[in-house]
């Protein structure tokens, strides 16, 4: 089932940090909290930065929306949309570790494509880094195509040479 948040409460957003996110979470902890030596610590900081970033940047905004795909009652994938102009930026799709190869990440995205063609036309952009095969795949089973050889990142007009700029239209 395909859940659409436009806020989530604390306990929401812990709950798809700690089952999508896991990975990256450790990752960004790595990264913006090296002063903290126990990991422990420095996850739960990321959990909070990011449970922040969403309740008071992300979801402020009446055009943003997460999605979330449920599967008998486990949040499998997500992916969240931010509207630029006249299409959405997709931002953030990832399927744990012990659900992906199951078809969960091209189920979602097809499922908010076909959820946002009843609301009319549909253009979406993504980044995706280059090295990432399996999402690569992904999108194109999905039928975005390449629109830029080194990614825009729509929200800060930078440029990442290491992504490639994908788009769908429908």
């Amino acid at each position: 089932m395909l859940l659409e948040f436009k806020s989530m409460s604390e306990e929401e957003c812990l709950r798809m940090i700690r089952e999508i996110y896991p990975e990256g979470c450790v990752e960004n902890a790595r990264y913006f909290h090296p002063e903290l030596e126990d990991l422990s610590e420095a996850i739960l900081e990321q959990e909070k930065h990011f449970a922040e970033f969403l309740q008071n940047k992300f979801f402020p905004k009446e055009e943003n929306s997460y999605y979330v795909l449920e599967v008998e009652g486990a949040w499998v994938s997500a992916l969240r949309l931010t509207k630029v102009e006249d299409f959405y930026y997709l931002e953030a799709l990832e399927t744990p570790p012990k659900h992906r190869k199951k078809g969960y990440g091209s189920r979602i995205i097809n499922e908010v494509i076909e959820l946002l063609k009843q609301r009319g036309e549909v253009i979406i952009r993504d980044n995706v880094k280059k090295d990432n095969r399996a999402s690569l795949a992904t999108h194109k089973k999905c039928g975005f195509v390449t629109e830029h050889e080194n990614a825009i990142n729509y929200l800060t007009g930078k440029v990442n040479e290491e992504a490639v700029g994908l788009i769908f239209r429908g």
